[in-house]
């Protein structure tokens, strides 16, 4: 993880704030119009991952995966009582502002959702899907009834396939894959294994271990289906959300055996993901987004990011207004744009849009996002799109491998 340079991180933060206000994403995302910003840079974006990001793919599955219900989506354009619009926060959520950054109105249409229509631009290589769920993980055995990482990755590679059966053909959609933004928010439900014993607290290396080496094979199976720009979102600081913090005497600070967990995990995923890519996956760009240090800066030194609470939830009930889970009938704060949490274990649309600034912009982005910057992630020249894809097997070969 990057050294703090002498310009502390909320000081960056705020600057990247104040470019984000001068811009016009910032009015579009906050009066809730939907429009088309700049020319669309990218051919497409596909988003993997938890509730972060998620768009609305566990509105299509059963109990029990958790669903976003009103007034999750309360400051989307269209968002209204009985009316679900699949995201875990008031507004839009990371997976949104990543893809206005890139010209797109939001993020690409949840999977699940795809009807016959829509998934004529998914086959033609254009905008993409989000194959994201709420409550998922990096292992198999994190979340209850929602779609694990694996399954959502062999969604990808029956996307791909049914791609390369169109006009496209194989070369083609490679090369819009190759210059295509991935886009992956996982881990922080993962650590919930600790709370449930299926991980030892006195010894979490073992257990982080496994889940790096688990989300590297995930990413190279990604890699051989074609992924060459992948942005990756790290950990959040899970023992400062209001859900960990209200078990907490007194309400106590963060906990930070929790957060040690998420640092551990994240100063390895650095690590590995170095190695990785240096020894078998060439041509492969990435940018890991530092979630992490964003949101603890916003918590440290909110005034810089026209923040005024940073305990208390703005949805829910009990201690921190975070012991009951955000619903129709809980207190729901009204001015939103003053909070970094939403609920329990998410932030706001607000928070959002200013961590998506500071992975994209200047100063700000050079402290929070390694090797790259996500502005330079996406705008960097690409190697052939042909380097190192797998073209011995075909797509629902490598989803057996998954």
């Amino acid at each position: 993880m990057k050294k703090r340079k002498t310009m502390t991180g909320a000081a960056l933060l705020a600057a990247a704030a104040v470019a984000l206000i001068v811009c016009s994403s910032a009015s579009a995302a906050g009066n809730g119009k939907n429009r088309r910003r700049r020319a669309v840079v990218l051919p497409a974006v596909y988003v993997f991952g938890d509730s972060l990001v998620d768009v609305g793919n566990n509105d299509f599955l059963p109990p029990p995966a958790p669903q976003a219900g009103f007034p999750c989506g309360v400051d989307l354009p269209r968002g209204s009582p009985g009316r679900r619009t699949g995201r875990f926060t008031n507004g839009y959520n990371l997976a949104d502002f990543i893809a206005q950054r890139v010209g797109f109105n939001m993020s690409p249409p949840a999977y699940l959702s795809l009807t016959p229509q829509v998934s004529l631009d998914l086959l033609s290589g254009r905008v993409g899907a989000n194959y994201a769920s709420g409550g998922s993980g990096i292992l198999d055995a994190t979340g209850n009834g929602t779609i694990t990482l694996r399954e959502q990755i062999k969604f990808f590679a029956n996307t791909k396939a049914s791609m390369t059966k169109t006009e496209l053909g194989h070369n083609k959609v490679n090369r819009l894959l190759s210059r295509s933004l991935f886009i992956i928010s996982t881990a922080g439900n993962d650590f919930s294994a600790f709370s449930y014993g299926r991980a030892n607290m006195s010894d979490p290396s073992s257990y982080i271990a496994n889940m790096i080496s688990t989300y590297l094979k995930h990413i190279k199976v990604l890699y051989n289906l074609g992924a060459r720009r992948l942005g990756l979102l790290d950990a959040v600081p899970i023992g400062c959300l209001p859900g960990s913090r209200a078990s907490l005497i007194n309400d106590g600070p963060c906990n930070d055996a929790s957060n040690s967990l998420a640092r551990q995990f994240n100063s390895l995923l650095r690590l590995e993901m170095a190695s990785a890519t240096a020894a078998a996956m060439p041509g492969m760009e990435y940018s890991i987004a530092s979630v992490y240090n964003i949101i603890s800066d916003m918590i440290s030194n909110p005034q810089l990011d026209g923040f005024e609470e940073v305990s208390n939830t703005c949805c829910g009930g009990g201690r921190l207004n975070a012991e009951v889970s955000c619903s129709a009938t809980s207190n729901l704060c009204t001015d939103r744009s003053r909070y970094v949490f939403w609920d329990n274990v998410h932030e706001t649309q607000a928070a959002y849009q200013r961590a998506v600034a500071a992975m994209f912009e200047g100063t700000a982005a050079a402290m929070y996002t390694e090797p790259i910057s996500f502005q330079q992630l996406v705008t960097q020249k690409q190697v052939a799109p042909g380097a190192g894809i797998d073209l011995e097997h075909s797509s629902a070969d490598l989803v057996a491998e998954i």
